[in-house]
């Protein structure tokens, strides 16, 4: 029998920007004193504190995991199956304000934490053998799925259709909406040569498809999770094979690229294009071919010093590597060649504000300048010592293990009145 999925009980109060720190929190003064969470030290620093929340996870008997940023959401994941949703969208009239927390579920299980995978309409979370998709506004559940043999890379929502990586080397296709209508093909009928000149021409309509599961060759063991890539899914391959599925008017294309050695970490799609490096240092922009059937291709390729540390970066037209004990060094995302290199040591979790943050080997937040690699600043992180990784947009997001997430939003020159 599945699982039931219920709801995840907040016992601990929320605070919104709106509202501040949960009143009489002792955390306040532990966690912000010294930190950029503290208003007025980020401030300094040119940010905005744009919101500060306690996950309403209970504190006493579980920790933060994992959190995934989408497009207008955040995602977070207790290690006893809560998840919370907060929106990190603009504000709007009569919308919710950025900071707040919009839903709260559990899945329970007592296996490993997988991440979520936020979709137009969907949340999706794994655990054990249980995929549960909740609906992204309200958290009310849509469907849930019991299905033997997930493996460690978390599910992914993409283009209506819901992929969910199965054992070593399988993806089980499901609709987003299970119960969405299928229409019934027309019959054939006898041809004129306007309906022949119709058909010919470019507004051809993809056949419609079957909402019959559908399992997946991956072509070798998945190393991350997969994600979306043009209406389909792309992945990568231990053996260093990478595979973009894509939809077209006369079905789907499964286009494959050979890395020749396994990716250093999760792929990162830009701009249409995909940034990989390999565990020998390769560094590649892969780009997708604008023709019928589609392709994949190297715009560029470049050898590494070392093999990459962590997760890659872009903004505007840098790209930005952590090279282990080597330092940090910026790209052109357009030929690949070396722009600037700094020996400062750590993992990048986001670009925001004209510099790149990295948790550093000292136990530090510090900055790079952006334009230049110049080392700008250090920060006490306090406790706020969860590396939250943030690809999706220009804010940093810091966090505590306990739950505490604060959003920093930069402020430009302009605005705080430098000239």
């Amino acid at each position: 029998m599945t699982p039931p999925v219920v709801r995840f009980v907040a016992l601990v109060a929320v605070g919104i920007a709106s509202i501040g720190w949960p009143a009489g929190s002792s955390l306040a003064g532990e966690c912000l004193q010294g930190t950029l969470a503290d208003a007025f030290l980020a401030e300094q620093a040119g940010f905005e504190r744009e919101w500060l929340v306690q996950a309403p996870f209970d504190t006493e008997r579980t920790q933060l995991e994992k959190i995934t940023i989408a497009d207008g959401l955040l995602i977070g994941q207790s290690g006893d199956g809560g998840v919370v949703a907060v929106s990190t969208a603009a504000a709007a009239p009569g919308m919710p304000l950025p900071g707040t927390v919009l839903w709260c579920q559990g899945l329970g299980g007592s296996g490993p934490i997988v991440p979520a995978s936020v979709g137009p309409d969907l949340v999706l979370v794994a655990r054990d053998n249980v995929v549960a998709a909740f609906e992204r506004a309200t958290g009310s559940v849509r469907w849930q799925q019991h299905i033997g043999g997930l493996s460690d890379a978390g599910p992914v929502a993409a283009g209506g259709w819901v992929y969910i990586p199965r054992g070593t080397s399988r993806i089980l296709r499901l609709p987003a909406n299970p119960h969405r209508f299928t229409p019934t093909p027309p019959r054939p009928t006898k041809q004129t040569a306007a309906s022949k000149k119709k058909k010919n021409s470019k507004d051809v309509r993809r056949p419609v498809e079957s909402l019959d599961p559908v399992s997946i060759a991956t072509g070798g063991r998945l190393c991350q999770q997969p994600e979306a890539f043009n209406n389909g899914l792309l992945w990568c391959t231990e053996e260093g094979k990478l595979v973009a599925l894509e939809p077209s008017n006369d079905g789907w294309h499964r286009n494959e690229f050979e890395l020749g050695m396994a990716a250093a970490g999760r792929p990162l799609v830009h701009d249409g294009a995909i940034y990989v490096a390999t565990v020998e240092g390769d560094l590649a922009r892969i780009e997708s071919l604008d023709t019928q059937g589609g392709g994949l291709q190297v715009g560029w390729q470049v050898l590494l010093e070392t093999e990459p540390d962590g997760e890659l970066f872009i903004s505007g037209d840098k790209l930005f590597v952590s090279l282990g004990e080597l330092g940090i060094e910026a790209r052109s995302t357009e030929s690949g060649s070396e722009l600037w290199r700094s020996p400062l040591r750590g993992r990048i979790v986001a670009v925001s504000g004209g510099r790149v943050w990295l948790f550093d080997r000292v136990g530090k937040l510090s900055s790079l300048d952006a334009a230049t690699g110049e080392c700008l600043a250090q920060f006490c992180l306090g406790g706020f010592t969860f590396p939250v990784v943030n690809q999706a947009n220009d804010r940093l997001i810091l966090a505590t293990p306990g739950g505490a997430i604060a959003s920093l939003k930069p402020v430009s020159a302009a605005v705080r009145g430098n000239p």
